[in-house]
């Protein structure tokens, strides 16, 4: 499907890659990793034709569909929510397009495996953009990604950032593209929203080239990693856990190797140091000199293993940080939370949930200070020293300032020395610590902005989403010094990975018709995610048995609220078993055909081998009805 060959990109006076090589299937599930600044997003660019390499070449398949989500904001100059996610732009009849290219094709030469397969993604692709399935499809994503029905006919200038970065993958998915292309599409996701995402993404047929700092996202997602190192791009198959093994054995044996060769080029310029000058051996020593100069040295990737920081000792406080009684917010006449009663004691660690919109964001903007309470008191305890990291923190850092400039703002006491030391710690060493903030990436701002935070000692920490825009080492990096450290912690994060090990409370915000309600839970956070894991399965599992039930697919029973009866729920168990014959069947039969479409032998008869290639299609068809049903009827009787 797409192929990368020799490519050599420079930027910025940095070699980014030096010929790269790789290569994504039809069905390829990747994550594309690296440091902040390795060229992730350089790569991205070059795979959508929006830039050139210096040197070599990325090949795709003709009429290739790409859906690329940036982390950038989309621009919309007007429309409603489900116009924008409704536009198609000619996709459909681009489909039709290749689809009888293909077919023309078929009819001069025997198609390929991979015509095949493209071929039925086509046909398989048409049959989700029908018109009477593309508008409850459409309905389906958006609920989804958190949107109300009463939002699909609202202006998209009435939404902020996050959500217009939700209309734009909505559209994506929609769209149902060959390579799905997403830059860090859990950013703006609550964990309902990621729960569903999955659960959609791991349906999706066709390939994904995924760019995330959530781990326990990717790992669930991929079965292929793409790292970016040393200007290369190297290939582990399986997850991130399979990842993590791989390259510490290639690291190993490359260690080795380099070892070796460091040993070797010490004994020749020894040799040439001894007898470079001496007329006798100066023959020998001018070889040895060439020899080091043809040799292609190994280099050794920068081991960023080692790189730790420790918040610094947090001054004592009080045993009550905060305490708030009968607390409110208003935003005109719109009430966000009220009657908030809440005592944060002194070494808590507490994660604040619930879907974007309730309220989570302004109520860490009440606990800082940042905006008062509309009704109700928020009462800071004694000597409680606050350090707050918005979600837009990084924005925040002045473009014409350098990483040390930045830093040396506050903390002007402190030795120059460990305010490197500290930007070292964020991965800035060297000239690194002398670039502009303008010129940084995402991630980069937000580990100097994270940097400041550390110069200020605090006793409470508040951070909303402090992991956006991270890369994963520097994931890693933040989450142990956090787990060491000593003061009151409270945040807000979707990254499931990040917050687990590190909370021990848990408070829900729930939106209501009167104003969020607060909910301390009595279990911890995994208990809070084991239940929302479960709600989201059997949501999706309903929404995908109502989205494949075409015209001419009925359900064998009205399944109505009240309990059924014995009778009702003994059928319902005849027909299931029933149903898993039937698909028992249809899967033989699948493998049968599978079997003759790969012998060659079959492409000789061209007519014969389109009517294979339908009757795959009606096959695959046919078995999604029959499993649907058979989830349908699991869930019933699992709710008995």
């Amino acid at each position: 499907m797409l192929h990368i060959h020799g490519l050599d990109k420079r930027f910025a006076g940095k070699v980014l890659f030096n010929e790269a090589e790789a290569h994504l299937g039809y069905r390829s599930r990747v994550a594309l990793m690296g440091p902040n600044g390795a060229g992730k997003s350089t790569l991205t660019k070059i795979i959508l034709g929006l830039e050139s390499p210096d040197a070599g070449s990325v090949s795709r398949a003709q009429n290739l569909v790409i859906g690329y989500l940036p982390q950038d904001l989309p621009k919309y100059t007007g429309g409603t929510v489900f116009t924008e996610v409704m536009r198609q732009d000619g996709r459909r009849e681009g489909l039709k397009k290749t689809r009888a290219e293909l077919e023309a094709g078929f009819e001069k030469k025997d198609p390929t495996e991979a015509e095949l397969e493209r071929y039925g993604r086509i046909i398989e692709e048409l049959d989700h953009l029908d018109e009477y399935k593309l508008e409850a499809r459409a309905k389906s994503i958006l609920h989804g990604m958190g949107f109300k029905t009463s939002d699909f006919d609202r202006d998209l200038s009435e939404f902020s950032g996050g959500w217009l970065m939700r209309v734009a993958l909505s559209r994506i998915l929609l769209m149902d593209p060959d390579l799905l292309l997403l830059d860090e599409p859990t950013n703006h996701l609550d964990l309902e929203s990621l729960l569903w995402l999955e659960d959609f993404l791991q349906s999706f047929r066709g390939a994904m080239l995924l760019i995330s700092h959530d781990t326990g996202f990717l790992n669930r997602m991929v079965h292929e990693v793409m790292e970016i190192e040393n200007q290369r791009l190297w290939v582990y198959r399986g997850n991130l856990d399979a990842y993590v093994l791989q390259k510490q054995e290639r690291l190993a044996v490359m260690q080795s190797q380099y070892d070796s060769q460091q040993a070797k080029i010490a004994e020749i310029e020894e040799f040439v140091s001894r007898f470079g000058a001496k007329a006798s051996k100066a023959r020998q020593a001018q070889s040895r000199v060439k020899q080091l100069e043809k040799m292609e040295r190994i280099e050794m990737p920068e081991d960023r293993s080692n790189i730790r920081f420790r918040f610094p000792p947090a001054p004592h406080s009080g045993r009550e940080v905060i305490t708030m009684k009968n607390a409110g917010v208003t935003y005109g006449d719109k009430p966000v939370f009220k009657n908030l009663d809440w005592v944060i004691s002194r070494g808590s660690r507490t994660a604040i949930v619930g879907v974007n919109g309730a309220g989570k964001t302004t109520l860490l903007k009440v606990l800082s200070g940042a905006i008062e309470p509309t009704t109700g008191e928020v009462k800071p305890g004694h000597a409680v020293k606050t350090g707050y990291y918005a979600q837009m923190q990084s924005e925040s850092l002045n473009p014409q300032k350098t990483i040390l400039q930045e830093l040396e703002m506050v903390a002007p006491d402190m030795p120059m020395a460990q305010v490197r030391a500290i930007a070292g710690a964020f991965l800035f060493s060297g000239d690194a610590v002398q670039k502009k903030c303008g010129v940084l990436s995402g991630g980069e701002k937000a580990r100097v902005a994270l940097a400041k935070l550390l110069l200020a000692p605090s006793n409470f920490l508040i951070l909303d989403e402090p992991t956006n825009h991270l890369d994963v080492e520097s994931r890693g990096v933040l989450l142990e010094a956090l787990q060491n450290y000593e003061g009151t912690l409270c945040l807000v994060s979707h990254d499931r990975e990040f917050v687990s090990p590190l909370v021990d409370t848990v408070l829900e915000i729930e939106p209501t018709s009167t104003g969020s309600l607060v909910t301390k839970l009595l279990g911890g956070y995994e208990d809070y995610l084991a239940r929302k894991i479960k709600e989201s399965s059997e949501a999706f599992k309903r929404e995908s048995i109502s989205e494949s039930k075409s015209p001419d697919f009925e359900v064998s029973e009205d399944l109505t609220p009240q309990k059924p009866s014995n009778n009702k729920i003994r059928g319902w168990e005849r027909e299931k078993e029933k149903v898993e014959a039937e698909i028992t069947k249809l899967e033989k039969k699948q493998a049968d055909l599978r079997e003759v479409m790969a012998d060659p032998a079959t492409y000789e008869d061209k007519e014969k081998s389109k009517e294979l290639v339908l009757e795959q299609r009606a096959l695959e068809s046919e078995l999604g009805k029959k499993i649907a049903r058979w989830e349908e009827l699991c869930l019933y009787l699992e709710n008995q």
